[in-house]
């Protein structure tokens, strides 16, 4: 009697069939297991480094730049990596606003006399005439935004006009300074000297006519007086300084 019990029960179990969505849902698991087991691990699954180091490439491509551009500071015309220097300096040349642009050559040219003294004291012979010409280079381009320059515009800007002449008078010293040096003219300035008086000339007539429109100290009429004597003598130089001096500069 049990075993009859027993064979209806199994016969019964035997009849019973799985709910779809179950049986579904069992394949999907089944198969994506095996999609897994299959798939082969790539070449980076064996070595995890190789990411760290992927990951890594970005940052130590930015420090070799850093680098580089550090190290071509302290090249000069002539050497190898001097043409990245030159053209960080056109960069930031590029990048100055139009008034500050003659400044900015006129500072490059004096940097040029720098390495032209360096290269002397080191008898480096082959640097001598590539450092000359990108000297002679700047002073032309220095020369050409002095001459451009609209200086009734720029009156407001006589720190900036002030910087120019300055740095023009050092370039001439320091261009005497390594001729003597060499023993040989470096290059003419004639051009840049006369850019610098008709500068000075503009300035000076522009500057006396709006001190006279200004109420003035009983010293500043008499600076402003001087001014006016070396104006009439053409000796525009000590116009502006006497002028500068009104304006504390």
């Amino acid at each position: 009697m049990v075993e009859k019990h027993l064979i209806r029960q199994l016969k019964e179990l035997a009849d019973i069939q799985p709910r779809k969505d179950w049986v579904v849902l069992t394949k999907r698991r089944i198969f994506a297991d095996e999609e897994i087991s299959e798939a082969k691990p790539g070449l980076l699954s064996f070595f995890p480094f190789f990411r760290y180091k992927l990951a890594l490439v970005p940052i130590i491509s930015v420090l070799i730049i850093i680098g580089l551009f550090g190290f071509t500071q302290n090249t000069v015309p002539g050497d190898f990596l001097f043409s990245v220097k030159k053209m960080t300096e056109g960069a930031q040349v590029t990048f100055t606003s139009a008034i500050e642009k003659p400044k900015a050559h006129l500072e490059l040219a004096n940097k040029r006399l720098e390495e032209l003294n360096n290269i002397a004291e080191n008898n480096q012979v082959r640097n001598l005439d590539p450092a000359i010409k990108e000297f002679q280079a700047n002073v032309v381009q220095a020369t050409k935004e002095i001459m451009a320059m609209n200086v009734s515009v720029t009156t407001s800007d006589s720190m900036v006009l002030k910087d120019i002449i300055t740095e023009t008078q050092k370039l001439e010293e320091n261009k005497q300074k390594v001729e003597e040096v060499l023993a040989t003219v470096i290059g003419d300035t004639q051009d840049l000297r006369n850019a610098i008086v008709l500068l000075e000339e503009q300035l000076v007539t522009q500057l006396i006519a709006d001190l006279e429109n200004q109420m003035l100290t009983e010293e500043d009429e008499e600076l402003l007086s001087e001014a006016k004597e070396h104006y009439e003598k053409e000796d525009f130089s000590q116009a502006l300084y006497k002028i500068w001096l009104i304006h504390n500069y």
